[in-house]
């Protein structure tokens, strides 16, 4: 019996993507009185944010079972990669690479939950259990 539901797991990859590509157009860094939007103040990174967003959204769309690129990695895998990347550069970024006088502001922290959203409804997680079982070999020692 599988603890997936996908149906959920849509709904939460499509309202990551959503939220993750609204983020880039709210203010991310204010340095004195100007504000940056996630599209300013990141070079590259942006484009990065913006696809990772574009694949939950579209993982979302389609149910992300088709295969992407092989036969055996599913568009949910490819955007689940992306999204775990995305989520560890914003959070990278906002604890250790912060510019120096610079505060952060509402549109990195819903970055970083668009990004954990994304990962979280398109990974295929199946854990039946915390320990799993030992082979019958192992269990007789």
């Amino acid at each position: 019996m599988s603890t997936i539901n996908p149906g959920f797991g849509r709904l939460l990859g499509g309202c990551g993507g959503a939220l993750l590509l609204a983020s880039l157009f709210m203010p991310w860094v204010e340095r004195g009185s100007v504000s940056q939007t996630g599209w300013e103040a990141q070079t590259g990174l942006d484009v990065f944010f913006l696809i990772s967003a574009l694949l939950g959204l579209a993982a979302a769309i389609t149910g992300g079972r088709f295969g992407f690129f092989r036969p055996d990695l599913s568009l949910n895998a490819a955007t689940d990669i992306t999204a775990v990347w995305a989520t560890t550069v914003l959070a990278w970024l906002v604890i250790f690479d912060w510019p120096s006088g610079a505060s952060r502001e509402i549109g990195v922290y819903l970055a970083i939950a668009g990004a954990a959203a994304i990962a979280t409804g398109t990974g295929d997680f199946k854990v039946r259990s915390l320990f799993p079982k030992l082979p019958e070999a192992e269990r007789s020692k």
